[in-house]
């Protein structure tokens, strides 16, 4: 149905459901239209709740704009203002509920939405992004004849939440080792590539990374914010080596996995030894924490129970 058609009609419905809601497009909808709906759920994954510049590592050098930031912390203000206002307004009329990605992700909505915490807690859920049946259907098996390098790393070159700078300084004291990083962006066109890294820039579609993953021992993935991480959460699942990084986002998604080693982000530049962590693979029954039963069809049993609650 187009926006227009919906204008049209003037029917009453059960349920309005908003992804990252954002103060262009969905708060404009949901004041003009809250009327017609019985319950409005909110789908909180991140940045639309949070002032980035108080969250968000500072860009790389070649990429910082002040311009830019003191911009985005006046959006922020008047965003997290706004929603406040819109999501206040919507407890008083009993129709909010609230979906959130993790429970880091609920304790920083508090923080940052001047709301009732009372009515948060009881009118909401914590349900994990699922990983994609790529993922699930098969498992990882480190492919020996089609080996390229011991360490591969997917990740956005360009912002420092993924942390190619943590990487680098991992490669650069482990020199023993050999590195492939997958992404897009500039970082390499200021910073030299170690000797034991090749950076192959290009997109990967999604049911291609299982089958690449198998070419090599152990998935690097640091991070300094998440509010899921689901890529390292998809390779976790998987079966695969991984080592990302010791913050509570990435405790609270994969502490459950033997298969994940966990290193503070200081320690990225320590020189180990880590022939250990590449032969934590061939585990089984690892968690099926990501699994649809209980990421897509838990959120699926939750919206109906609003549903029905509302008939």
């Amino acid at each position: 149905m187009s926006l227009n058609d919906f204008e049209k009609s003037e029917k009453d419905y059960h349920l309005l459901i908003s992804h990252a809601p954002n103060v262009k497009n969905h708060v404009k909808f949901i004041n003009k239209n809250s009327k017609l709906f019985r319950k409005i759920i909110f789908v909180i994954h991140g940045h639309e709740v949070l002032p980035l510049n108080n969250y968000y590592p500072e860009n790389y050098k070649y990429n910082r704009s002040f311009f830019k930031k003191s911009m985005q912390s006046i959006y922020d203000k008047y965003k997290l203002r706004t929603l406040s206002k819109l999501f206040n307004n919507l407890f008083e009329q009993n129709k909010v509920k609230f979906f959130f990605v993790s429970s880091w992700m609920k304790e920083h909505f508090l923080k940052n939405i001047e709301t009732y915490q009372d009515k948060v807690e009881n009118n909401s859920e914590i349900i994990f992004n699922a990983a994609n049946e790529a993922f699930i259907s098969e498992k990882y098996q480190f492919d020996e004849n089609n080996y390229l390098a011991d360490f591969v790393s997917i990740r956005p070159l360009d912002q420092p939440k993924y942390g190619i700078d943590l990487i680098v300084k991992f490669a650069e004291s482990n020199s023993n080792y050999t590195f492939h990083i997958y992404g897009e962006g500039s970082y390499f066109d200021y910073h030299a590539i170690p000797d034991n890294v090749k950076v192959i820039k290009s997109f990967i579609e999604q049911k291609d990374i299982p089958a690449l993953l198998n070419k090599y021992k152990c998935a690097l993935m640091p991070t300094r914010l998440d509010s899921q991480g689901v890529m390292v959460c998809e390779i976790a699942t998987y079966g695969m080596p991984c080592i990302t990084s010791d913050i509570p986002i990435c405790r609270e998604m994969l502490n459950e996995f033997p298969n994940v080693v966990f290193i503070p982000n200081s320690q990225f530049g320590y020189d180990n030894n880590y022939n250990s962590v590449l032969e934590l693979h061939n585990i089984k029954n690892l968690p099926d924490k990501f699994h649809n039963n209980n990421t897509v069809n838990k959120e699926i049993e939750k919206i109906k129970n609003i549903i029905n609650s509302e008939a």
